[in-house]
């Protein structure tokens, strides 16, 4: 701006320049040299990003929390096919192995004491398996629902809470940028130069 005026100055001979120009060019330097603080808008941008990050980090704790269960309750369907496919080897064994004592006892009439029912924990084990993949399908659903920001989200008011901090910040951060480039008064006073410049003669 300055390099500007000082160009039209030159142009045009100071002995042209009228007092009201002057008057406000003088009025811009002095603008231009002010120190311009923006310590107020700045405590209220730390403190908006400071709720904002606790939001956040309650969210993504949640979302944390809930990965974990799921991997769990993966890592509990691995245990039990596993165990599944150890037991029903067992019971195979066994089986194998009893049809050989029958057979033995008989023929010499000896008899085996009765055993628990080796199939029980089988039972067991294929009950919790059937249960698991639900369970995991319920922890799937909590998780999509997180980032929802419909009103069946638990966390629904805290992204309605998150939009307006944004928009709070973005209005903020303009006015900081207005404050520091000093727009509104540059505007002001370039407006009252030209002015100066167009009743010139």
């Amino acid at each position: 701006m300055n390099v500007l005026l000082d160009e039209f100055e030159e142009k045009v001979g100071t002995t042209r320049l009228s007092p009201e120009y002057l008057e406000r060019r003088h009025e811009l330097n002095v603008l231009l040299s002010k120190p311009v603080s923006t310590s107020s808008i700045d405590e209220d941008i730390s403190e908006l990003r400071a709720n904002t990050s606790q939001i956040e980090s309650r969210i993504e704790a949640e979302r944390a929390l809930i990965v974990s269960r799921i991997s769990e309750l993966k890592a509990e369907q691995i245990r039990f096919s596993g165990e599944l496919q150890l037991e029903q080897r067992r019971v195979a064994d066994a089986t194998a192995v009893q049809g050989t004592d029958s057979l033995f006892n008989r023929l010499f009439g000896r008899s085996k004491a009765p055993t628990n029912d080796p199939e029980s924990r089988i039972k067991e084990i294929e009950s919790e398996l059937s249960i698991l993949p639900n369970r995991v399908l319920e922890q799937q659903k909590q998780l999509k629902m997180i980032d929802l920001r419909s009103p069946q989200s638990r966390f629904a008011e805290e992204w309605n809470k998150l939009e307006s901090m944004q928009a709070q910040l973005n209005e903020l951060e303009k006015e900081r940028l207005d404050r520091t480039q000093m727009v509104k008064e540059r505007v002001e006073v370039t407006g009252s130069i030209a002015d100066a410049i167009s009743r010139m003669q």
